[in-house]
């Protein structure tokens, strides 16, 4: 019953936070906030990053001391994603901020066949991103997937390499 419970409260938790922990701070973003804290170990905040949209789950810090984060875009295109749990409400774009707020480069991820969603990882100074890719029921069926009667939305990653200037 305790390690059900663990389990449990481990989940509860990682649902509603994305923390990263980084030489004794920690980066969180709570879900559906506008706000970034970098605390350190005694909990003082030591920066905020307070930005016009919500975060959708995943925040990182950047060796520079940027943050690189996952935000939403337009919400009729997200809606092309909504279903059961409407999983892709959270997605579409990713940012770099500068420690001043400003943003550095932003990337729109999301068109009628795909969405990046939940979770970002860094790679250098690359973003791994995680998206979605609509997959018609016909699409499923030429391709091997045994009676496929509705669309299916496989994983598929997509590394950013920003250029420099911005994009």
């Amino acid at each position: 019953m305790k390690t059900t419970t663990l389990i449990l409260t481990f989940f509860c938790l990682s649902t509603f936070i994305h923390a990263q922990s980084i030489n004794g701070f920690a980066l969180y973003n709570a879900q559906g906030s506008n706000t970034t804290y970098l605390i350190d170990e005694n909990q003082n905040i030591a920066h905020t990053w307070n930005m016009n949209t919500q975060c959708n789950y995943t925040v990182a810090l950047k060796e520079n001391g940027n943050l690189v984060r996952g935000t939403k875009v337009s919400q009729n295109l997200i809606n092309l994603f909504s279903g059961g749990g409407n999983i892709a409400a959270g997605g579409g774009r990713v940012e770099e901020i500068a420690p001043d707020g400003s943003i550095l480069w932003s990337f729109d991820y999301v068109n009628n066949d795909h969405v990046s969603h939940h979770d970002l990882t860094l790679i250098g100074d690359n973003v791994l991103l995680t998206a979605y890719e609509k997959k018609t029921a016909n699409e499923l069926n030429n391709a091997g997937f045994n009676n496929a009667n509705s669309e299916k939305w496989p994983t598929h990653f997509i590394e950013l390499e920003p250029d420099g200037s911005g994009g």
